[in-house]
Parts: C-alpha cells; sequence; structure tokens
C-alpha cells in the first residue's frame, strides 16, 4: 500500500511538473504573442498615420496651387475695384468644393464669393498675406456663420507689389472626413491637433471630449501621457505610439506624426482588442489546460497560430490593400516594384502612369458609386492584360502605376492604346453622361536603382506631355523630354525678372499687297533671356505661359510694345501699317482686356484701327458666347478683328457666323498644290468670292514661289504671306523690306 501511494505520488509529482512547464510554457508563448503583435500593430499603426499625412499635405498643396494659380490670374487685372474677380471665385468655389473664398483688398475689406462683404484687416492671415507669406491657419471661428473653419491665404502679387490677399476657406469638418479611415475595421479613428494637444479636426468616428478644447485637458485622457513625454515629443516635432486605458474603452494604441504644416500633428487611434482580443482569449482558456493534458495544449497552439494569422491579415489589410479595389495598393506594390526591377536578369521593363482626365467630373456625373465602379472595372482590364512578371496598382484616387514588359515603345503603345479603347467603353448606358478620355505617360526603366516614387514622377512627366490630348494620349519619357522639361522651369523661374527687364521684344513679319508693298505687319515675340541675350524659342515659351496662365500678362505687355512702335512710325512720318496681334484666350476671357487695349491707344495716341486683334480658332464650344461678347466689344471700340489658322484641324464656318471679324487668314495648306491641282483654284476662287460678300480680308499665308503669288493675283487675291514675303523684321527694318519686294 506504501509502495502504491509511493508511485502515485510520484506520478502526481511528474504529472504536476510537466502541468507546471506545460502551463508556463504557455504562458510565455502566449505573452510573446501578444507583445509581437502588439509590435506588429504599432508599425502598422504608424504606416497608417503617415498614410493620413500624406492624404492631408496632398489636399491642402493642391487648394494652395489652385488659389496660386486664382491669384497670377487675379495679379494680370489693370484694377480691382469694381470685383473683376467675382466669377473666377465662385468658379474656383465650386470647382475646388471650398466653403466659401474671398478676395481682401490692402485695406483689409475682404468681398467673399457668397456675397458677403467683411473687414478681415484685423485677421492674421490677412497681415501675413499682406506680407507676402502663403499660410493655412488654425482652427477658427467663421465670420460669417460662426462655424469652426480653416483658412487658406496667398499673396495676389503684380510685380514687386502685393495687391490684396486671396483666401478659401474649408470647415473643419471636411478635414475631419477627409482624414476619417476605414482602417482595423472601422475600429480605428483618426484626428489632427496641435503640438500643444489643442484639436483642429477629428474623423466622425472619433470617440474624444468635445466639451474641451485639448486632448490633454480632457477627463477621458487623464492617462494618456502621465509624465508627459508625448507632449515633450510633440514640443520637438518628434514622432511616437502609446498604450494608455480609456475607462469604458479599454487599452487604446496611438501614433502621433508631425504633419509638416503649423505645428499639427496626425493622431491615428485604435483600440488594442481588435489585433489582441483573441489573445486574451488564450490566457484565460491557458489556465483549464492544466487539467486537460498534452492535447489541449496542442489544440490550443494550432488555435494560436490561426488567429495569429487573423489578426496579421487584419493589419496587412489596412496598411496593404485598396479599399475600392481589393487588391495590393501603392505601399504594397512600389516595394514589389523594386524588387523585381533588382532581381530580374534580361528583361527590359517600362514604367506607366495613367488617369482618367477631369476625375472629379466623373464623380459629379456619374455618382461615387459608379464612380467606384468605374475604377473596378479598369483595375480588371488592366489585370486581364497583364502577363507574367508584370504589376499594377491604384496609387490614389483615379491614377493607376503598372510594370510592364517592353519589347519595343511601338509594341507597349499599342498596348496601351488597345487597353484604352477597352476602358473607355466601361459602361455604354452612362456615355452620355461623361466620355471617358486617359493619360499615359511611360518611363522606360533603364536605371533599375530608382525607387518607385523616382519612376513614378518621370513617368508622370510624361504623362502632363499628353494631358487632355485627344489625338496622342501615350507619352515617353526620354532625353529630349528632360531638356524640354528643364527649358519650361527654366521659363516659369525667369519669365516674371524677364517682363521687368523688358527682355521681351516684337518682330514684325511683313503681310503683303498683291503689288509686294507691306499692307500689314504680324507681330512675333521675341525674347533674349540674361546679359548673353539667349533667344528662347517663341512656340517654347509661348506653349508655357498658355499653361500656367502668364500669357495674359504678356499679351497686355506686346499690346503696349506694339503701340509704342505704332507711336513711333507716326513720329517718323512713316507709312500707317496696322499691326497683328495674336491674343490668347486667357485674355479674351477678362471683361478687363478692352479698357487696357483702349487706354494704352490714347495713351500713345494712335488708332485702335491700327490694331488687328488675331485670334485663335481652337475655342471650347461653352466658351464662343462669352468670345463672342467680348469680340464685338472690341469690334465697336474700333479694333479690327482677324481669325488665325482658319482651315487648320477643325476648323469651322461657324465662327465666320458668330464673330464680327475683318480679316482671315488663310492656312498655307489650301496653297500648297496650287501649282498641279485646278480644284485648288475653285475652292480659293469660292473663298475670295464669299470673302468679297462679307466685307472680309484674305490673308493667304505660306506662299512660297513666285508661281504662286502669279495664280493668287489671277484668282483676285489681295495680301498674301509666307517665306516669299521675307523674315520677320525689327520695326526698323520693315519698311527698308519694300525695296526687295517680290516682282510679279
Amino acid at each position: 500500500m506504501t509502495k502504491i501511494s509511493k508511485s502515485v505520488l510520484h506520478a502526481l509529482w511528474i504529472f504536476s511538473i510537466c502541468i507546471v512547464v506545460l502551463g508556463t510554457g504557455i504562458f510565455l508563448y502566449v505573452h510573446h504573442l501578444r507583445a509581437a503583435l502588439n509590435q506588429e500593430l504599432t508599425t502598422y499603426l504608424s504606416e497608417v498615420a503617415q498614410q493620413g499625412v500624406r492624404i492631408l499635405n496632398t489636399q491642402i498643396k493642391g487648394d494652395i496651387s489652385s488659389l496660386q494659380s486664382a491669384a497670377a490670374a487675379i495679379s494680370t487685372y489693370k484694377t480691382l475695384d469694381n470685383k473683376p474677380w467675382t466669377e473666377l471665385l465662385q468658379e474656383e468655389t465650386r470647382q475646388n468644393e471650398f466653403k466659401r473664398m474671398g478676395f481682401i483688398l490692402p485695406s483689409g475689406v475682404a468681398y467673399l464669393s457668397d456675397g458677403f462683404m467683411l473687414d478681415l484687416a484685423h485677421r492674421e492671415y490677412f497681415k501675413e498675406g499682406l506680407a507676402g507669406k502663403t499660410t493655412v491657419t488654425d482652427p477658427l471661428t467663421d465670420a460669417v456663420d460662426q462655424g469652426k473653419a480653416i483658412i487658406l491665404s496667398v499673396p495676389v502679387i503684380s510685380g514687386d507689389t502685393v495687391r490684396g490677399v486671396l483666401i478659401a476657406a474649408h470647415p473643419t469638418a471636411m478635414y475631419g472626413n477627409l482624414i476619417a479611415s476605414d482602417s482595423f475595421n472601422g475600429a480605428g479613428y483618426s484626428l489632427i491637433v496641435k503640438a500643444n494637444g489643442d484639436k483642429v479636426a477629428s474623423s466622425a468616428k472619433s470617440n474624444i471630449d468635445d466639451s474641451v478644447a485639448n486632448i490633454f485637458q480632457s477627463k477621458k485622457n487623464t492617462r494618456l501621457d502621465p509624465n508627459g513625454t508625448m507632449r515633450k515629443n510633440m514640443q520637438q516635432g518628434k514622432s511616437g505610439t502609446v498604450r494608455f486605458f480609456r475607462e469604458g474603452e479599454g487599452w487604446l494604441y496611438l501614433s502621433y506624426v508631425p504633419v509638416g504644416l503649423n505645428d499639427w500633428y496626425f493622431l491615428s487611434v485604435v483600440p488594442e482588442k481588435v489585433a489582441v482580443q483573441k489573445t486574451k482569449n488564450l490566457l484565460r482558456l491557458s489556465l483549464l489546460l492544466f487539467g486537460t493534458g498534452l492535447a489541449v495544449f496542442i489544440a490550443l497552439l494550432i488555435y494560436v497560430y490561426k488567429q495569429h494569422k487573423y489578426s496579421h491579415a487584419i493589419l496587412y489589410k489596412a496598411a496593404y490593400i485598396d479599399p475600392i479595389l481589393n487588391c495590393p495598393n501603392w505601399a504594397k506594390t512600389s516595394k514589389e516594384i523594386e524588387d523585381v526591377l533588382r532581381q530580374t536578369q534580361g528583361v527590359s521593363y517600362a514604367f506607366v502612369v495613367f488617369d482618367i482626365n477631369k476625375f472629379k467630373v466623373a464623380n459629379d456625373r456619374l455618382g461615387y458609386g459608379k464612380a467606384n465602379e468605374l475604377l473596378q472595372y479598369i483595375a480588371k482590364v488592366v489585370k486581364d492584360e497583364l502577363k507574367d512578371g508584370e504589376l499594377f496598382c491604384r496609387v490614389q484616387g483615379d491614377i493607376f502605376a503598372l510594370l510592364l514588359i517592353m519589347e519595343t515603345p511601338e509594341q507597349l503603345k499599342n498596348r496601351l492604346e488597345v487597353m484604352n479603347e477597352k476602358i473607355v467603353n466601361f459602361h455604354p448606358i452612362e456615355k452620355d453622361k461623361f466620355q471617358l478620355m486617359l493619360s499615359f505617360g511611360v518611363y522606360p526603366v533603364m536605371d533599375t536603382s530608382l525607387s518607385a516614387g523616382e519612376l513614378f514622377l518621370r513617368a508622370v512627366l510624361a504623362r502632363d506631355t499628353v494631358k487632355g490630348n485627344y489625338n496622342d494620349i501615350v507619352a515617353f519619357y526620354d532625353e529630349k523630354l528632360r531638356q524640354r522639361l528643364s527649358q519650361e522651369q527654366n521659363i516659369e523661374n525667369n519669365m516674371e525678372e524677364a517682363l521687368l527687364k523688358k527682355e521681351f521684344s516684337l518682330e514684325l513679319s511683313p503681310i503683303r499687297s498683291i503689288d509686294g508693298s507691306v499692307a500689314a505687319a504680324e507681330a512675333v515675340p521675341v525674347w533674349q533671356q540674361g546679359p548673353e541675350q539667349n533667344t528662347i524659342p517663341t512656340d517654347l515659351f509661348l506653349s508655357v505661359f498658355n499653361k500656367n496662365g502668364f500669357i495674359a500678362r504678356l499679351d497686355t505687355y506686346l499690346a503696349e510694345e506694339a503701340c509704342r512702335i505704332l507711336q513711333q512710325w507716326k513720329g517718323q512720318n512713316l507709312p500707317a501699317v496696322p499691326i497683328i496681334l495674336n491674343i490668347s484666350a486667357a485674355s479674351l476671357r477678362s471683361p478687363y482686356f478692352s479698357s487696357v487695349l483702349l487706354q494704352l491707344t490714347k495713351q500713345y495716341e494712335v488708332s485702335a484701327s491700327s490694331l488687328i486683334l488675331q485670334l485663335t480658332p481652337h475655342t471650347a464650344p461653352e466658351d464662343l458666347p462669352l468670345f463672342k461678347q467680348l469680340a464685338i466689344k472690341l469690334h465697336n471700340a474700333g479694333f479690327k478683328l482677324s481669325l488665325n489658322h482658319f482651315g487648320r484641324g477643325t476648323v469651322s464656318l461657324d465662327l465666320l457666323q458668330a464673330l464680327p471679324l475683318d480679316i482671315v487668314k488663310m492656312e498655307g495648306i489650301f496653297i500648297q498644290d496650287l501649282n498641279t491641282n485646278p480644284r485648288t483654284a475653285a475652292v480659293l476662287s469660292a473663298f475670295i468670292e464669299m470673302a468679297a460678300s462679307l466685307n472680309l480680308h484674305l490673308i493667304f499665308d505660306g506662299v512660297k514661289e513666285n508661281t504662286q503669288l502669279q495664280q493668287l493675283k489671277q484668282l483676285g487675291a489681295l495680301w498674301w504671306a509666307g517665306p516669299l514675303a521675307g523674315e520677320a523684321l525689327s520695326p526698323e527694318k520693315l519698311f527698308a523690306s519694300n525695296q526687295n519686294r517680290p516682282s510679279h
């Protein structure tokens, strides 16, 4: 009996030791697992916060860019006392979904886009704007509706003078919606605070105390930062993650990241239970293992493993899965792209970026639901077109990035055009609401050490060269593009200084009568930059100015230069040859352009009829009523109007009906085969007859040979231009060219 008792005791002792060892092992394992999951949670939470900062900065930079573009447009207006910018502000407010916009005169009087007029002279952002600074304020009380709003302001500068301050307001709730995140299955939330803890904006789901303005002063957050480490880090611009306890919610994780604007911080919060709830269950279940033995221990290990995978999947999805497309996002795919380029040998790749032109219009007309369906359809088309070893993802919004195998540029371009055809036919029923148009930028990867971000930027530069081009939707990044972009950047960096230093001048291209004398002169702008007087190609700087809006200021400068030349000719008793000025669409959109021209003609004592304003025919249909109104105003003021490039592309006859034209300049293509094609003479004869009935002068451009000139004379043409008429000359040499006019 005693021996049996000893054996039982011995077995019980061994069993007890096994149970203790087993329990200790389980406890240590679960503890380690919990720590690992918490660390992983911290990593992913920081990634979510960084993503939120990028979204916020993208929004603010885009809004400031829109304000600066509007400010540049306003700065071209001659006078600002009659609110010429009202329609511009209303349109910018609508397009950028601002709460309101406003223009503050130097006196402090502000005119708002919704009709209010306020005195904002006391506002700090107004004072900083007058000092030439661009600012984004902390939340302020809206002077109109007393709501909370964040104000963005930029100075309106003309030359060295600040003519006012342009402002735009977003309600703080907009920023709350912007940073709202579905991360961690909707359990996480975000907010923006100042470095001292004052609240700026919060997402709708945020569980914060609205009764106090500072997160550190809330009774809910007494355990958030007991030793002040977080506040100290935020004052020093550092990032970090804290774990704290809140009554009613339990343990929470909070990641704080500086926004890089003012002293704002982006805070991302998630309950600990999102990632470790199952682990806590395991801690409770481990107590039962002491009585269940090895089988329960093994089962528990399996269960822990599954829960670990599940928690990892949740965190992985939040950080690396596109919520709309349910496929890897840019954060994930960018790393894969870099790995593929570094590890794959003997394969040529191209990095491609494409997007939808005016995607905001798609959101407005189709609705967000249909717009998301469109993005999903695009992803399906692209995925079906991919080959082995190729990657794609949505970067943000409607911007997609692809890594494609490139055999030849022509083969790749054909692939992209086929892809485009499939995408633009996404939903025939909706075509009447929104016509899709894509733009592709391609960077052939020559340097595989470049990061995905650098590849993206180069492809975007190529895409921007065909943005909005219906005829050519694919552009490749090459050395010529890099050089052109460098030239364009040089132009934008120096255009203001060039205007102040009067580096722009005019050369005059002769328009001759049929007898060879100069009947008119077309102004050709010339830019000789810097002390070395490097000549910038005219087509290049005009293209840049048309894109960035500076063309309107150049038009005014050149109009004054033309008036100065006419005054000089008048003083020298030279023939009163009218000067043809090419006028941009940007100038025609300004209701004050005609007043500026009249003021210049009076200042220089020249006749309005001595200036021929030449319009480009590429006018959007929606702009035609405004152009017609302004053209009539200019014509009634005495200016003559000419239509340039008639016959190029798809220029229609409706402009002849709509605008009070005096002159039409025919494209040179009309006379190319005048010597060989009898039908050409018949067509030109019909045009001449039509012009006579409409009291129009026709200028036949592109005359290269004397035989062409003779035939034009026989048809009854009066004015002509082209290589045979002579090259563009300085104003001083124009009349000397009459001595060497072509014989006929």
